[in-house]
This record gives structure tokens, C-alpha cells and sequence, in this order.
């Protein structure tokens, strides 16, 4: 063969030994990085030994980075800190005369299943979905824990890394190398480290087992996860592979890994439609009691339709009624309608929130299942009208296809199921009826209007901060602004601080510094931006 590229040739790893590493630190070494058995582990360890060094090989340049990166990480686990570990390119040159044994996935197989031939073994495969991959992998590391752990290389990342294919593979064999970890946020400070490629192998004398997790990408650029284990024939290992399939789908059931977070699926579009790869967690923003700006009505609202419904709600269920609820938050743009929600997951801290924007409606199946499975839940769905609008309004046959999917799911909803379903919109009157008319669906509707003189007056303490505004240029600003938005409120306040900055008396709010921002901020010029801020600029007072 001629005109080989670069990025194949051959690599060879040389292990250089030292008077301080132990016999046995370099046998584990060996086993966990390289994927020995432990007579080729000692053996090479000997050569190590008698030699000074031994080079070990070849694999591909990327395989070996792999693997000499992984022996150095884990050396100081087993007191061989100071084991030199280096690579070579060896293309051009022979092979050394001592090979390994077992560098590919049916030799570390053979190995250990070694008194049964393969067309005994018996492959049970259970599948996951994969955003729920934290609980699953870490349910299974629990359940192998003292395994021997083996990373499994694929020629590329389509190829399929089935069990079956591990173990019966000869001329295209999946090689063994060093693990391959991914960090995965789960919004606890330090994230979670998973094995993207790990083959775990439990030497048991009766009953061995091998562990195969894999996660991959499909054509479709879908993400699978799926876990397999291989075993003897025999009723007491069919045992042991149904009681560790059930206690992962036990641990993922209880979510330890996401319960009571604020959540939303990562999803992206392939040709088969929208696929959910991932959960992200989002940084819970705590909202104070007395950060929740709102008439006293609509606090009482959403104290007895949502808090204090979550509270009653087990005695609910004992009288025969429902532990499930639909709430929509209306109101124009700006009133704090988001703002209700952050405050509603924070006074619920043992609800998962999860958070539905309408280009994710198509997940909306998926939403509901994940609210099933961590309840009690919250499902927000923020934008209904741009869903849940009324038929006849719709664009095409899509539009009305995903309104009717969420209309199932929420008939689909058990009567004891713990799970609210919180839906915001500014155009209230679109909503299709069959939503909000019908009970079960959207139960209670509740007003999130422009805050009244008294709400402005504390919203413009809460948002003003340290800012020191006279008593006469506070009731004026409160008079000026009747119709605005919260949001609104907020950005005077910001506004009004880099006036008093400019003015150089920062803090200091005298009554020029407010008419320059009124003005600016009321002008006829400035409109749009008053709009984007919830404000009506017909209904604002002008200076008298």
C-alpha cells in the first residue's frame, strides 16, 4: 500500500521502569489502561522488569494518546508515580517480537467467559432514554463496583459497538484502550464524569458477567444509550442479569440525579423530527416573597391555587378529587409573568420544574413523561398562543397536529398524577377553546397585570437599590409612569443611576436627573423601546 496518510501510522507506547513502582501497581496499571488479562499483565510487567523497558503496540496515533494519557492519570492510584510513559512512531519499523495478547474486545471476552464457547453466552439489552444517562450510568457503576473497566474503540463513530459484535468480531474487532469520559453538568457545583466507551468485566467464578454501556450517535444524529449484559447460560446468571437491569431502571425511576432542579431538554432536529439528546439544568434564581411585586389579589390567587393546592393535595386525592392542575398566567409583556414562574419552583423547591418553549413542543410527549417520572412536577409552557391558538388561525396542518399532541397528553394525565401544568401567554383571547374550556385542562386562569401606583411605588424600592430619591421626585415618578410594565420600572431604575453617575452625584436622584429619563424614556421618538418594555405610550402621562 502506498501514499498511507500520516494520521495512520503506527504508534508504540514504551514503559520505562523505575526503582519505586511496585510489581503489582504495574500489573493493574496495565490491566486497566492497556486491557491485559493478568498472565499477559505479569508478563509484561517481567519484561518491564528484566529489560528496563518495554514497548508495547502498535494502535493508532489517537488510541495511543488514549491510553498513555490514562496511565498517566491513574499511576498515582496504584504507587507508580514515577513511571515514565512515552510514545513512539514506529510506522516504518517491525513490530516488536512480544505482542499483545489482548488488544482487541473478543480476547478480553474470551478471556473471562473462558470455559463457555460464544455461541453459549446469552446478551440481554435493555435500552435507555438518553438524556436520562446520568442516573443510568451511575446506578450502573455502583453495581459493578471492583469490575475490571476496559475502554472499546470504534473505526468511527457510526460503527456499531453492539455486544454482539464485541465478542464475534475477527477481522474489523473493536480494539481495547483507555477509557473516554465526558463531564455532564447536573447543576451541583462539580459535574458528574461518565465513561463514553466502558466495558466492565466482573470475574465471578460462577457466574462472570461483562457490562456494555454504550452511548452513540445513529444517522440520524439521534443519541442511543443502551446497556447490555453478556453472561453464561444458566438460571442463577439470568437471575443476576434481570436483578441489575431492574435496579438501574429502579434508581432511574427515583432521579436522585435531577429531582427538584429546574430543567429543559437539549434537542436537535434530524430528518426523523426533533430528538432529545440531553437535560440541561438551569441555575436556579431564587425570588423572595417579598421580591413578588403583585396586587394582593393575584398573590392570594397563586397562593391557593398552586402553593397552598401542593400542600393540600395528598389530602385532596384521600377525598376522591384530583392531584393534578392547569393554570395559566395572562397579562401583558413585562408584568413578571416569568418572574411568577421563578418564584412558584423556588416556594415548590420539591417540584422539577421543566421548562417547554414552543419550538420544543414537539418533545411535548417527552416533557410529559419526565413530569411523570420525577412528580410531583411542574410543566411550564411558556407562549401558549404560539401552540395553543385557536384553529382557525392556524397556518397549516402542523400547527394543528402539535396543538392536539399537547391537548393528549393532557387528557393522558392520571387523576393522581402530582403534576401542574403552568402555561403563560400575552394574547389570552387566541387560545384555542378546547383548551381553556374544558376542565382538566387549564382549571384556573390568573391575571398578571401592569402594577397600580402602590406595586410601581415598591417596585421602584426593590429595583432602585441603594438610589436615594426625594419623597416629592418618588411620587412623581409614580404619577408619570401609570401603565407601564415592571420591567419597565427596572430599567428607570437602571437608567435613573447612570443619569446620577453622569451628573457626578452617583445615587444622588435630584429632579433633573429624573426628567432627562422620563423624557427620554416617554418621548414619542423613543416608542419602541417603550413598547418593547411593556409600556403604553397613550396611556402614559405627559409632564404637567
Amino acid at each position: 500500500m502506498k501514499d498511507t496518510p500520516g494520521w495512520a501510522n503506527d504508534c508504540y507506547i514504551t514503559v520505562h521502569d523505575d526503582d519505586d513502582s511496585p510489581f503489582e501497581g504495574v500489573v493493574e496499571l496495565l490491566r486497566r489502561c492497556v486491557g491485559f488479562g493478568l498472565d499477559n499483565a505479569q508478563g509484561w510487567a517481567r519484561q518491564i522488569s528484566r529489560s528496563g523497558s518495554a514497548r508495547l503496540g502498535p494502535w493508532t496515533s489517537a488510541i495511543a494518546h488514549s491510553i498513555r494519557d490514562e496511565m498517566a492519570r491513574l499511576a498515582p492510584t496504584y504507587g507508580c508515580r514515577k513511571l515514565r510513559v512515552a510514545l513512539e512512531d514506529q510506522s516504518e519499523q517491525a513490530a516488536p517480537a512480544m505482542t499483545s495478547l489482548a488488544q482487541k474486545a473478543h480476547h478480553v471476552l474470551s478471556e473471562l467467559f473462558g470455559e463457555w464457547p460464544a455461541d453459549s453466552l446469552v446478551i440481554v439489552r435493555r435500552e435507555f432514554p438518553a438524556y436520562l444517562r446520568v442516573d443510568v450510568q451511575s446506578a450502573l457503576d455502583s453495581l459493578t463496583t471492583g469490575a475490571r473497566r476496559v475502554g472499546i474503540h470504534s473505526r468511527n463513530r457510526y460503527d456499531a459497538s453492539d455486544m454482539a459484535a464485541l465478542i464475534s468480531e475477527r477481522d474489523q474487532a473493536k480494539l481495547v484502550g483507555a477509557l473516554q469520559f465526558e463531564d455532564i453538568d447536573i447543576g451541583e457545583g462539580q459535574p458528574i464524569r461518565l465513561a463514553t466507551n466502558c466495558l466492565s468485566l466482573i470475574n465471578d467464578e460462577k457466574v462472570p458477567l461483562a457490562v456494555w454501556v454504550n452511548l452513540r450517535s445513529d444517522y440520524s444524529e439521534s443519541l442511543q444509550l443502551s446497556v447490555e449484559v453478556l453472561a453464561p447460560p444458566g438460571e442463577e446468571a439470568a437471575a443476576r442479569t434481570v436483578a441489575m437491569l431492574e435496579a438501574i431502571e429502579a434508581a432511574v425511576a427515583q432521579g436522585r440525579s435531577y429531582r427538584g432542579k429546574i430543567l429543559s431538554l437539549e434537542a436537535n432536529e434530524t430528518f426523523r423530527g426533533t430528538a432529545a439528546n440531553a437535560l440541561t439544568v438551569h441555575f436556579r434564581t431564587p425570588v423572595a416573597e417579598h421580591e413578588l411585586i403583585l396586587p394582593d389579589v393575584v398573590k392570594n390567587a397563586l397562593d391557593r391555587h398552586i402553593i397552598r393546592f401542593a400542600a393540600e393535595r395528598d389530602a385532596l386525592k384521600s377525598l376522591g378529587q384530583s392531584g393534578r392542575k392547569g393554570v395559566l398566567l395572562y397579562g401583558p409583556p413585562g408584568t413578571g409573568k416569568t418572574h411568577t414562574i421563578r418564584y412558584l419552583a423556588e416556594r415548590l423547591h420539591d417540584h422539577t420544574t421543566f421548562l417547554v418553549t414552543a419550538e420544543q413542543i414537539g418533545l411535548i410527549a417527552v416533557y410529559f413523561r419526565l413530569a411523570r417520572l420525577f412528580a410531583p412536577s411542574i410543566i411550564v409552557i411558556e407562549d401558549a398562543d404560539l401552540i395553543a391558538r385557536q384553529r382557525e388561525d392556524m397556518n397549516s396542518a402542523c400547527d394543528e397536529v402539535m396543538l392536539n399532541r399537547l391537548l393528549n397528553e393532557m387528557d393522558g394525565l392520571r387523576s393522581d398524577a402530582d403534576i401542574f401544568v403552568v402555561m403563560t401567554t400575552n394574547r389570552p383571547r387566541t387560545l384555542e377553546t378546547a383548551l381553556i374550556q374544558r376542565p382538566g385542562r387549564i382549571d384556573h386562569a390568573i391575571e398578571v397585570p401592569v402594577p397600580d401606583a402602590v406595586c410601581r411605588g415598591r417596585l421602584l424600592h426593590l429595583y432602585g437599590g441603594s438610589l436615594a430619591i426625594q419623597p416629592k421626585e418618588h411620587e412623581k415618578l409614580i404619577e408619570r409612569t401609570e401603565g407601564v410594565s415592571a420591567a419597565f420600572i427596572k430599567e428607570v431604575a437602571r437608567r435613573l443611576a447612570q443619569q446620577s453617575i453622569s451628573a457626578r452625584h452617583p445615587g444622588q436622584i435630584d429632579a433633573d436627573d429624573l426628567e432627562v429619563v422620563l423624557e427620554e424614556m416617554l418621548s414619542e421618538r423613543d416608542g419602541l423601546n417603550l413598547r418593547l418594555l411593556g409600556g403604553d405610550v397613550e396611556a402614559i402621562a405627559q409632564p404637567g
